[in-house]
């Protein structure tokens, strides 16, 4: 190769998923990262981009460190908030931009979050036990259809809820941190008006990032705020959730139910109460994951390497860079 246009790091999960790249942009190197190693490659120091999955930190820092020509790092995630340090924010700070898979996951987690709501809804779980016992017990289920549904974060995944349950005859109700009137959505709330929507939803979804704003948004207080028999679906940040209080509030029967999807640590500890909590649903952080996950994921990649060979703007840019994300 004469010299190429870019030289792009990529971990070697997605370079062994997206083997299509080198022949798609002859032009371009890219150089594998593995997944288990911070064995330095002299190569790391050319690097104008990064695409970035798994990947030891100490190496990511090194890069970050001393590829002098850096200019993008994209991640395969839907949020920023898992990423971060003094370095990183200093390369950002002079020009470095740092994008995020913009379109990979919001209708796989969306689907994830409507068979959460009809899970629950259906009792499926209980009659998952009753089988185990033989018995032969005729649940009384809910329908979704009339409900009202508060989804908190109405960016893209939250849109992508939205228009799904209002397919089903839901009311939406998006609440985010403007409140500013967004598709799919019946009405929209800003953060400030979280106690006066709790009382109203049938059930509550965390699609939100994380930021030092949303932090254990759902404690004790909000949990008694929210209609009795409302079930939560969390596939935003285990963070969002003060563990014990949604465990008090299901065992009182405060709320019917929840399904959680993420947690504050990965993976769960064995020993947490949340894998045997009543009425609790674990899932292992897999709400994005599906048989055409790396399809989008390269998508939004290629679409953003194709932006940045042309100088044209990137996708999927932080928002609030101040609140990560």
């Amino acid at each position: 190769m004469s010299d190429p246009r870019a030289t792009v790091l990529i971990s070697e999960n997605l370079a062994e998923a997206m083997p299509q790249l080198p022949e798609r942009y002859p032009d371009v190197e890219f150089l594998r990262v593995p997944l288990r190693t911070n064995a330095w490659d002299d190569g790391y120091a050319r690097a104008n981009a990064v695409f970035r999955s798994a990947m030891d930190e100490d190496l990511f820092e090194e890069v970050l460190r001393t590829a002098e020509d850096l200019r993008w790092v994209q991640i395969s995630a839907a949020g920023f908030d898992w990423m971060g340090g003094d370095l990183l924010q200093q390369r950002v700070r002079q020009g470095l931009q740092v994008t995020r898979s913009w379109n990979s996951y919001n209708s796989s987690m969306a689907e994830y979050v409507i068979g959460a709501m009809l899970l629950m809804a259906r009792d499926f779980p209980g009659m998952a036990r009753a089988q185990e016992r033989r018995e032969w017990v005729r649940v009384t289920g809910r329908e979704v259809r009339g409900s009202t549904v508060g989804i908190f974060g109405t960016g893209a995944i939250g849109r992508e809820v939205a228009w799904r349950t209002t397919a089903l005859g839901a009311t939406t109700i998006g609440i985010s941190r403007s409140g500013a009137p967004a598709e799919g959505f019946h009405e929209t709330f800003p953060r400030e008006s979280i106690e006066e929507v709790l009382p109203r939803c049938d059930y509550v979804v965390l699609a939100m990032p994380l930021t030092p704003e949303t932090r254990n948004t759902f404690t004790a207080e909000r949990f008694a705020l929210m209609k009795q028999g409302a079930i939560l679906v969390n596939v935003g940040r285990g963070a969002l959730i003060d563990d014990q209080a949604l465990m008090d509030a299901t065992s009182s029967g405060q709320i019917a139910g929840a399904v959680l999807d993420a947690f504050v640590e990965e993976p769960l500890p064995e020993d947490s109460p949340l894998w045997s909590a009543c009425n609790i649903v674990v899932t292992p952080h897999c709400s994005f994951r599906t048989d055409r996950i790396m399809d989008r994921l390269c998508a939004d990649f290629t679409e953003n390497l194709d932006r940045y060979l042309s100088g044209q703007p990137l996708e999927g840019t932080m928002r609030e860079p101040a609140l990560g994300y």
